[in-house]
């Protein structure tokens, strides 16, 4: 064989080596499409996501992330003068336990039929409101705790309103993988917002933008999104990361106003049948 031949073959071969081996310490082997085929979620791939293909395989961030750890927070930052949806959720993995932290310093507690609301009243932003929670038979005023009180231990299934609203807004736009890293732990692909799709007619040009999705749930962990409004900028973040569940004593008291409540109540309509009584045999 001409020695030519085997020396650029020989060449060619530490080439071909030095490179696999850079690819595979850059990129491990259960992320490679060759390797394994799950180097993207279903719905994804290196310049698109298609958003409602990841929500049909029974992913969601209301549950998917409790494999990862034992609580979690889903935090939520907009323009105040510009909110698509509403409040933080703190989700506890062992019970099913879900917070939400609502406008006007009011919170919300649902496990399973069990459905709970503090509103304090230095949160209430006007009179009307104000009235219009007294009005309201659900809810209760507690003096002690300056607060409203609503608890309903048979409220039925409910979904939480918010949780997996606020990524809707990236549906807008296209995006294109950039790198892979973690985010607390947890395998993501970072994407980079690449442009507007064509049926996008509602929300700003954007400025700038990243997201985080898992590569094996396709779960959105977290973004950072600025759209262009008009001359001024919109910053929009979401968070989905380990937290401690928040203490949650209130409950409790929502749940003894509500009865204590319900036993005033009860005691006046008793009350009010009695002299109806009295006054019918007269």
């Amino acid at each position: 064989m001409d020695q030519r031949y085997v020396s650029g073959l020989t060449v060619v071969l530490v080439v071909v080596g030095v490179a696999a081996f850079a690819f595979t310490s850059l990129w491990p082997p259960q992320m490679l499409a060759s390797d394994s085929g799950q180097a993207y979620p279903a719905g994804a791939g290196p310049d698109h996501i298609n958003f409602s293909a990841l929500e049909v395989h029974g992913m969601n961030v209301s549950h998917t992330p409790q494999t990862h750890w034992d609580s979690y927070a889903i935090v939520h930052t907009e323009p105040p003068d510009r909110r698509l949806v509403e409040g933080d959720y703190y989700i506890n993995s062992t019970t099913g336990e879900i917070l939400a932290d609502r406008w006007h310093n009011a919170t919300v507690y649902r496990n399973g039929t069990t459905y709970a609301v503090i509103q304090r009243a230095d949160g209430i932003p006007n009179e009307h409101q104000r009235e219009q929670l007294q009005s309201d038979s659900a809810y209760v005023y507690d003096n002690t705790t300056d607060a409203y009180y609503r608890y309903d231990p048979r409220y039925g299934q409910i979904a939480p309103t918010n949780i997996g609203r606020h990524t809707e807004m990236l549906k807008a736009y296209t995006w294109t993988a950039i790198n892979r890293t973690t985010h607390h732990s947890v395998p993501v692909i970072t994407y980079r917002l690449s442009g507007e799709r064509d049926t996008a007619t509602t929300l700003s040009p954007p400025l700038n933008g990243t997201l985080q999705l898992g590569v094996q749930d396709g779960i959105i962990y977290a973004f950072d999104i600025t759209l262009d409004g008009d001359g001024r900028e919109y910053r929009y973040t979401y968070d989905v990361r380990p937290e401690t569940f928040p203490d949650h004593r209130w409950v409790d008291t929502a749940r003894e106003v509500a009865s204590e409540n319900a036993t005033e109540s009860t005691a006046r309509r008793h009350s009010s049948r009695s002299v109806t009584s009295r006054s019918s045999g007269q």
